[in-house]
């Protein structure tokens, strides 16, 4: 096919990442021109807004707790080797109720960067709600993002 190359096999260690910097709470670990993987790290007590995206999604919990919303309220928890797939355009809402530090595997079947969208269909900004809560409630952030203090 006329412009097709081939795709680099992209290798990640998970565990071992460097902790994530307090109010970034995601960092794209490999991506292509049609899906990105990313770690999404959160202290206990934040809570990211109701959002949907463009294209489905995966979460994997791979430490701590994360309760996730939908928009009609009702909320699941999800714990360590538990998977969830949000179909595009559903809206949801990730928030850390564990007492440890959320560690989360996520992918999404569309380019890394492109906007996320709110309830009345606006664009809602970057990870900026861990830098509300104070530091040193609960658990500190750990010196790696897979392993607690």
């Amino acid at each position: 096919m006329a412009g097709m190359y081939p795709m680099v096999v992209q290798f990640v260690d998970v565990i071992n990442q460097k902790k994530l910097r307090v109010g970034h709470s995601k960092k794209v670990l490999a991506k292509t021109d049609q899906y990105h993987v990313w770690i999404h790290g959160d202290r206990p007590g934040v809570k990211g807004p109701m959002h949907r995206h463009t294209a489905d999604e995966t979460f994997y919990c791979i430490q701590g707790e994360c309760t996730i919303t939908l928009i009609d309220g009702s909320k699941t928890k999800l714990k360590p080797g538990m998977l969830v797939l949000i179909p595009k355009g559903k809206f949801y809402q990730l928030e850390n109720t564990g007492d440890d530090y959320m560690l989360l595997l996520g992918g999404r079947s569309e380019p890394h960067k492109l906007p996320r969208f709110g309830k009345k269909g606006e664009k809602v900004g970057g990870n900026r709600s861990a830098l509300k809560k104070p530091l040193g409630t609960k658990r500190p952030l750990s010196p790696r993002v897979g392993r607690a203090t």
